[in-house]
């Protein structure tokens, strides 16, 4: 994989460019409803490429990772076939009990402790007790469910929940791989990860994330780091690069030794003090490489280490933020405290920003507001996405007169009776054919 010393710059601001009348948020109530929510998760998240976790931390075959997101349970494994990464939904196909119960492990044998159906490393069901003498069973119709996977030149695995038509990660993130390369993620090592438990809407957190518009009122330990009039959001597809220049500290001069004169203007020169020596920038040494990945991941590259973000939608009100830190190899550990110190304070800066926000929003009081057409044109660019995911799903259910989900991974039950009783759960849920209410 090629790199960089240095990430680039920022592309320069066109002199004919004017300035762009300014646009409205999205109104509140898509920070607050419930049902805007549950549309959210068909129409965006069981559809985009969402961030995991880096390929580095499987070592052998059989490690594993589980997650949630959005109350769909999965893991990520290395395979014990071909060594490659893949995904599961953490589904048991018998009675959909999960098979892996822990957060991560090692295990070339998944066992369900419910009644004890084991898959291996591919998914593939290789036992189900006392099932070889049932008719029409088969084994190979049983397997775990796939997740599609897909893992970038830099050891960044994502999944994608869709069984439709899914846009290939390379279409859905076009450009990023190559502005990837210009950070060296194998001279990187995990380090730790934490997590913050907000009651805030998804989208509040995204709303700090995609501008630096209050970076200087609220993170002056930031500020002191980077020169805050160079930040820039600049919008690719599906994804954000930030930009800001880091600051550097000058040398500090040689100061001209003292002279102590005596009666004819003469003396020796006294001895003076060493020069301090310059004080370390928390951020590093070059200007930092920042992604924002539509809709809810970010990937932040400074020299020191490199970190990821997981922000996961539990409700309308309520996101849980998982950290990943990566430090550079052979970093000491004094060196890695301060970064990670630096880090914490900056997110949980913005974490209370979002507490606070939220708050606020759930008393009704807000409708929407004004956003600055360049200081917060990353807030307009994934609110715009959102909007346009949001409003052609929701199309598509209309004209269906049902709910689209794309994440589903079942299929129609041949069995008559099955297909009978599922028919009346859909008629309740569209609220179609349903019986009259009766009249006492």
């Amino acid at each position: 994989m090629a790199t960089q010393v240095l990430p680039s710059a920022p592309p320069p601001e066109d002199p004919k460019e004017k300035l762009l009348p300014g646009e409205h948020t999205l109104p509140a109530s898509w920070w607050t409803s419930e049902k805007i929510f549950d549309l959210e998760k068909r129409a965006i998240f069981n559809k985009s490429w969402l961030f995991c976790t880096h390929a580095s931390r499987f070592s052998k075959a059989g490690d594993y990772y589980t997650f949630t997101f959005t109350g769909l349970n999965f893991f990520v494994i290395k395979s014990k076939t071909d060594g490659k990464i893949k995904a599961f939904h953490n589904v048991c196909r018998h009675r959909a009990y999960p098979v892996l119960k822990k957060e991560k492990g090692s295990t070339i044998v998944m066992g369900c402790k419910y009644h004890g159906w084991s898959y291996n490393t591919d998914g593939k069901l290789t036992k189900a007790p006392h099932f070889d003498s049932v008719e029409g069973f088969n084994k190979d119709e049983n397997s775990l469910f796939p997740i599609k996977t897909h893992v970038t030149e830099q050891g960044l695995v994502f999944v994608n929940f869709s069984n439709e038509n899914v846009m290939p990660f390379d279409e859905w993130y076009q450009g990023l791989n190559v502005e990837l390369n210009e950070f060296d993620f194998s001279d990187y090592e995990y380090h730790m990860s934490y997590e913050l438990d907000g009651q805030f809407n998804w989208k509040t957190l995204m709303d700090g994330y995609q501008e630096c518009y209050h970076c200087p009122t609220a993170h002056p330990g930031l500020s002191k780091a980077f020169k805050m009039e160079t930040y820039k959001v600049v919008p690719k597809t599906r994804y954000c690069r930030h930009y800001a220049t880091i600051v550097k500290e000058e040398e500090p001069a040689e100061p001209e030794e003292p002279v102590k004169e005596g009666w004819f203007g003469r003396g020796k020169k006294q001895p003076t003090e060493e020069p301090k020596p310059k004080k370390k920038n928390v951020g590093g040494e070059f200007n930092g490489l920042w992604v924002y990945l539509f809709p809810t991941n970010g990937i932040n590259c400074y020299s020191p280490a490199w970190y990821s973000i997981r922000v996961l939608p539990i409700s309308a009100s309520h996101t849980i933020l998982q950290y990943d830190i990566y430090t550079k190899k052979g970093l000491d550990d004094a060196t890695k405290k301060e970064f990670v110190d630096f880090l914490q304070l900056v997110e949980l800066e913005d974490f209370n920003l979002c507490q606070l926000t939220q708050k606020n929003l759930n008393q009704g009081v807000y409708s929407s507001g004004y956003l600055h057409p360049t200081k917060e044109r990353g807030v307009l660019f994934y609110q715009n996405l959102t909007r346009d995911m949001v409003k052609e799903h929701f199309k598509k259910e209309e004209e269906l007169g049902r709910q689209i989900n794309p994440a589903f991974v079942g299929k129609k039950s041949d069995n008559a009776e099955t297909q009978e009783l599922d028919e009346i759960c859909n008629k309740l849920e569209c609220g179609t054919d349903s019986p009259k209410e009766l009249q006492w």
